[in-house]
């Protein structure tokens, strides 16, 4: 064992005796290495410390360079071609004892290196002089290992709008330079941040796996592709060809996949068209492959064609667990012989497949890209919920039953969008729909039992026998759909509906609930708050609607019929009627809901023997407490004109109201009102508890929240005020004021006069003047002074003055010069200010 003692104490020698002659030759490499970097390249070169070790590389000798700046070629460019925290160079240790310093290893660690072109196609990476084989230099690259760790590298083309980011985590490679050529090949692992070009990035944080190797002509510069690997997952991409930079990019390049799937395809695509396929994979034979040939330039681009398609594979969903299943597909994609979007075509061919053995077919044709022409195929007999389930839509929560379609479209697209209704389309097929069920997101009530034919015309559908329930409500439309297909497919389409429409049972308190309909009603009334009203823009109806059995809050209306129109988002109906409260409405107007905040209708109804004290309950006493159903009985014939004003929770806004009521009410009563019991004096208690009339007619005027009742004579049952005569005002803040004529002398026959104008009259007899005023819970009955006064200073019978003579049977006793309705529709929703007791002179109604 002493041989081996020996051999290690002069191995220790040569040891120390080498780092000895490092350490006092250090200077010299130093020196020979910065003459040789400034000798190989053409611009500056920053460096915070040059090390040279033995035992970093050991057995090699290395020159670490520390935080080095390198500059780029472009002139006018002030940024660094790179940054690199530490360069690694090794030396063969016979190499420096023969004095010849080749670089055999060289090892980036950490930084950046950022190729740029600027916008006139200029390059920043043109460093090295091109005598860098120079065989007289002390120091010379043969390279046999370059390794990268933790480099990213940015390509940058301001002419074509490309930005490439990669970032090598450990990548190693062989680089062979030569006179004419430089050889590289390089295996490991990289990542790549993006490659976008224009607005799109593809392979956006992707990881490689690259095997390859490329030779660069330096004369020609020209790059030759040998046939590479690129691993991207479990697929392969196999890549070969040139790329020529001798004057504008040439480029010529094939690209083949192997064991490619729906998911490696998809990866390929920016995120705008491959998130919507994100979560799908695929089994079976999916096939990939294309070139790409010809110049690459700011005003050119290279021919591009792409083959692909898949055969017997199956595609699936894997949170839905739903397969589509024997999937054959041929697709091709090229821009064409001139290479443009204009010339560019996108194929799939025999498309064909079955979902839950359910078999369906078609094929696409889309053709120049800017201003593409499309022809479309496709038959199904598939079920709507397996459909849902493997590509599920956000405004469908789930659905059920079955649908055919046989549809086929073609034409210009942006004749299309620019007008749907005349573009030259070709549009026919049908879609039938058989048991269909549905829960919308946005729609509370379920859609139920949806069945009818769809059929196809141009842009329009026509509907036959399309019959459901939407929750409670059922229906059976008839008609066309006009521009359905513009609606469907585009923004900012209008769809008209023109149908007939009958229905058995309507519920609107469901259909206008804002939510669930699973909360508690009372009465059968249904809280405010639950409506949202509103009117979408884009749609248009003209609908001959017949409804059996309408509900809406505490209305039950029967047998309810006319014409409903929208345009705009004003709803209107020339005319429609419906029974309710037993009797007969007749109903046109107008519901403007522009202003989602303010809905504004104008109507004008009537009404025929419809019961008081019904008609005060459906309509929940008006909004008030003061008179109520339970007081009144009676039949009521009427004719209103009104405006009315409400929230998108239809509460009527009485401050606005403006309305004329000629009304005619027959076999009335009044029952159990309180404030009669306060005229005692005229009759007794039990009398004015009930008091009847046969016929009341008279004109109420409401507005600025005020209801005005003209004079009126009253007919009762009550002996002693057998005929009363009552005006007044009664405001929607419960303030009233009312004025009472009760005839002392019921029974006194009076004698007829003539008045000026040769009419004949009746004498007014010896009366009780009654003022009533105050509010419902705290009023007054007194002596009416201001009417006494007025009588004693009126014109003797027969005579009229002009102060004195009647505006009219609309106005008589009015006020009016309230300000028109279009006057203060844009004023703010304010509370009605407090009128006057009495009407003040001079003011006019104006409707």
């Amino acid at each position: 064992m002493k041989w081996a003692k020996y051999v290690g104490l002069g191995l220790a020698v040569l040891l120390v005796g080498g780092a000895v002659a490092l350490w006092l030759g250090q200077e010299r490499i130093i020196g020979l290495f910065v003459a040789a970097a400034n000798r190989h390249l053409c611009t500056p070169v920053q460096v915070a410390r040059l090390d040279v070790s033995w035992w970093t590389a050991f057995p090699r000798v290395s020159v670490t360079l520390h935080q080095v700046r390198v500059g780029g070629s472009l002139r006018s460019d002030t940024a660094a071609l790179a940054r690199l925290q530490r360069i690694h160079c090794a030396f063969d240790a016979w190499d420096i004892a023969s004095g010849r310093y080749r670089i055999r290893t060289l090892v980036l660690d950490g930084g950046a290196v950022h190729l740029r072109h600027d916008a006139h196609g200029q390059a920043n990476y043109y460093i090295f002089r091109s005598d860098t084989t120079n065989a007289a230099s002390p120091v010379t690259l043969a390279l046999d290992r370059v390794q990268l760790k933790n480099v990213a590298l940015v390509v940058a083309d301001s002419a074509l709008h490309h930005h490439y980011a990669l970032q090598a985590h450990d990548l190693t490679a062989a680089l062979a330079i030569s006179t004419d050529t430089v050889h590289l090949a390089a295996r490991g692992t990289a990542g790549v941040a993006g490659l976008r070009l224009g607005k799109d990035t593809y392979l956006a944080r992707r990881e490689l796996v690259v095997d390859g190797a490329v030779r660069y002509a330096r004369k020609t510069h020209q790059l030759l592709l040998a046939p590479s690997r690129v691993q991207l997952g479990r697929a392969a991409y196999e890549l070969s060809g040139a790329v020529g930079w001798a004057g504008a990019t040439q480029l010529n390049l094939r690209v083949t996949g192997r064991q490619t799937d729906v998911q490696s395809l998809l990866v390929l695509l920016p995120r705008r068209l491959s998130r919507p396929l994100a979560a799908y994979r695929s089994r079976g034979e999916v096939y990939f492959g294309g070139t790409v040939q010809g110049e690459l330039s700011a005003t050119r681009s290279p021919r591009v064609a792409v083959q692909f398609g898949c055969r017997n594979a199956a595609f699936y969903h894997p949170g839905t667990r739903q397969t589509i299943e024997h999937v054959f597909l041929t697709g091709h994609f090229s821009n064409g012989a001139q290479a443009t979007a204009r010339a560019a075509v996108l194929e799939l061919r025999d498309v064909r497949g079955t979902l839950r053995g359910r078999p369906f077919s078609g094929s696409l044709r889309y053709a120049n890209f800017l201003d593409p022409t499309v022809q479309l195929r496709l038959r199904a007999a598939l079920d709507v919920g397996d459909v849902l389930r493997f590509y599920p839509v956000a405004a469908i929560r789930q659905a059920s039953g079955r649908a055919r379609a046989d549809i086929q479209w073609s034409g210009n697209l942006r004749a299309f969008r620019r007008n749907p209704g005349r573009a030259a389309t070709q549009a026919s097929g049908e879609l039938v729909l058989e048991g269909v069920n549905a829960q919308l997101r946005t729609v509370a009530p379920p859609l139920t039992n949806l069945r009818g034919s769809f059929l196809l015309r141009r842009n329009d559908v026509a509907v036959t026998d399309f019959r459901g329930k939407i929750g409670a409500s059922d229906f059976q439309l008839d008609g066309l759909l006009r521009n359905a297909v513009g609606w469907l497919t585009m923004p900012n389409q209008t769809v008209l509906v023109e149908a007939d429409v009958a229905s058995r049972a309507l519920n609107l308190d469901e259909l206008l609930a804002a939510q669930g309909v699973g909360k508690s009603r009372q009465a059968g009334r249904a809280p405010a708050a639950e409506y949202a009203f509103k009117l979408p823009a884009d749609l248009a109806l003209d609908l001959n609607a017949s409804v059996e059995k309408l509900r809406f809050r505490r209305l039950r209306a029967r047998d309810v019929r006319g014409t409903v129109r929208l345009q705009n988002q004003v709803l209107s109906t020339p005319g429609a009627s419906l029974t309710a409260a037993g009797g007969r409405f007749e109903v046109r107007g107008s519901l403007d809901a522009r202003q989602p905040a303010l809905l504004q209708a104008h109507t004008v109804a009537s009404c025929r023997r419809v019961l008081l004290d019904s008609l005060f309950y459906v309509f929940e006493n008006f909004g008030q407490d003061f008179i109520t159903a339970r007081h009144l009985r009676g039949e009521l014939t009427a004719t209103t004109d009104a405006e009315v004003f409400f929230t998108p929770q239809l509460q009527p806004l009485a401050n606005r109201l403006e309305a004329e009521v000629h009304a005619t009410v027959r076999r009335g009563e009044l029952n159990n009102f309180e404030p009669l019991q306060k005229l005692s004096m005229v009759a007794s208690r039990d009398q004015l508890r009930h008091l009847r009339f046969d016929e009341l007619t008279n004109t109420v005027y409401v507005q600025s929240g005020t209801v005005y009742v003209p004079e009126m004579e009253v007919r009762s049952n009550v002996r002693t005020a057998s005929r009363l005569t009552v005006t007044g005002t009664h405001t929607f803040d419960q303030q009233m004021d009312y004025h009472l004529v009760v005839p002392l002398l019921p029974g006194l026959r009076r004698p007829v006069v003539r008045a000026a104008d040769g009419a004949l009259t009746t004498a007014q007899g010896p009366a009780l003047l009654l003022h009533v005023w105050g509010d419902e819970n705290n009023f007054r009955v007194g002596y009416d002074r201001q009417q006494a006064s007025a009588k004693r200073s009126a014109p003797a019978a027969g005579e009229m003055s002009p102060a004195t003579k009647p505006a009219g049977p609309a106005t008589a006793g009015l006020p009016a010069s309230v300000p028109r309705l279009r006057d203060v529709l844009k004023t703010p929703i304010k509370p009605a200010e407090k009128k006057p007791p009495t009407p003040q002179p001079g003011e006019a109604f104006e409707f």
